[in-house]
């Protein structure tokens, strides 16, 4: 028993998700934990078995226990999360690395004073990584990623895109539908943050799906949750984001101008960015600005509207979520009404004393006493809004 004790390691879930991501094939090339020669060239290279990786993918778990347990170089090693047994290692090699260059490659900086993620991530981190081949138990990925490759395995032109919908507004819409317009399917990466969120992951993927199932052809858009680890917080976003599209059986990906991780730039009156240097075997799409004009009347590419910025409104949505914090329903032009009452419902619950009276009040109905709930009153709330011939 003191052997086998000997040789646990403990990491957290964050650690275990992105383990299982390695093992469903959404990070490939990477196929095991890299010893140091493998590290060092993904590092200074960018490759990985003739592929294109942005940097190393290590174990190298924090904790006094787990470094006297590595330092006695074990050939198999049992991985604990939460004091649960959730896989096993067969040990290839087990060397010492720099944290602040770890982070730094994931990062671009070491600056953990300034930089909450970097200083977290370098408080998991420890001075040796594990290289070998590795399984863990599924942590739902295997069948999500089965699943979409299933849905999606027969059709020529499969687009993915990345999106927080943090809450979803009129220009996510016009980017999805552009993306239908030229693809078969298109399978939207709703990102979910593990740990607590200030709009929470049920929430936004309710909107989404709202919005999919009545504004949308149907079959024509996937939803896949794509789960937010430590290794996405960088200046590699972009690239892991077409990574994981493209291992989940994507051949385009979409994406706005300022994808964190993007780093576009001109030059020779160029568009360029991180893609011309790592070809991960995807086309790329980067999609202009999008902003509502006052004189177009209409949502229009800041390329293509002849009118200043003076007249344009832009989707930020931060801002827009600002408004449903305060409680105010954003206007129709920047989202959807039934999104809008998603969110007032799901903030200011049971804000009304009389939601019943309030509502028929307001409302036409058709003579039949109905129980309608807070979603129901702000959609009529806005529909009052939009009446235009008292105005």
């Amino acid at each position: 028993m003191e052997s086998l004790n000997r040789n646990k390691i403990y990491i957290d879930k964050e650690a275990w998700i992105t383990l299982a991501m390695v093992q469903a094939g959404l990070l490939n090339p990477v196929d095991k934990l890299m010893n140091q020669k493998e590290a060092k060239r993904a590092n200074e290279e960018n490759i990985y078995k003739n592929g294109h990786i942005p940097f190393s993918f290590i174990l190298a778990p924090a904790g006094r226990k787990n470094e006297e347990i590595l330092k006695t170089n074990p050939k198999k090693i049992d991985l604990y999360c939460e004091n649960k047994k959730i896989g096993e290692i067969d040990v290839e090699e087990i060397y010492e690395i720099d944290p602040f260059e770890r982070v730094e490659k994931i990062y671009g900086t070491k600056d953990y004073k300034n930089y909450p993620q970097v200083a977290k991530t370098l408080k998991r981190l420890g001075r040796f990584a594990i290289a070998g081949d590795f399984w863990v138990e599924d942590t739902g990925i295997q069948k999500k990623t089965d699943y979409t490759k299933e849905q999606i395995k027969n059709k020529e032109n499969v687009v993915g895109m990345t999106m927080h919908a943090k809450p979803i507004h009129r220009v996510h819409e016009k980017i999805m539908r552009i993306a239908i317009e030229k693809n078969d399917v298109l399978v939207v990466f709703l990102i979910k943050n593990l740990g607590e969120e200030e709009i929470p992951y049920n929430l936004r993927y309710k909107a989404l799906k709202e919005i999919v199932d009545n504004y949308f052809p149907k079959h024509k858009v996937l939803i896949v949750p794509l789960l937010n680890t430590y290794i996405f917080s960088g200046v590699n976003e972009a690239i892991l984001d077409a990574l994981i599209a493209k291992n989940f059986g994507c051949n385009k990906f979409i994406m706005g101008q300022t994808h964190k991780g993007l780093g576009i730039h001109y030059h020779a009156n160029h568009l360029h960015s991180i893609f011309d240097s790592m070809d991960l075997n995807i086309e790329i799409e980067t999609i202009n600005e999008y902003v509502y004009c006052d004189k177009c009347k209409t949502i229009v590419s800041v390329n293509s509207c002849p009118h200043g910025s003076h007249h344009h409104i832009s989707y930020h949505s931060d801002s827009i979520f600002e408004l449903i914090k305060t409680g105010l329903m954003p206007p129709t032009i920047l989202m959807r009404k039934e999104i809008s009452a998603k969110y007032l419902a799901h903030f200011y619950p049971n804000r009304f004393k009389n939601l019943q009276k309030l509502y028929y009040d307001i409302s036409p109905n058709k003579g039949l006493i109905e129980e309608n709930k807070e979603e129901d009153f702000y959609i009529s709330l806005m529909k009052l809004y939009q009446t235009s011939s008292l105005t």
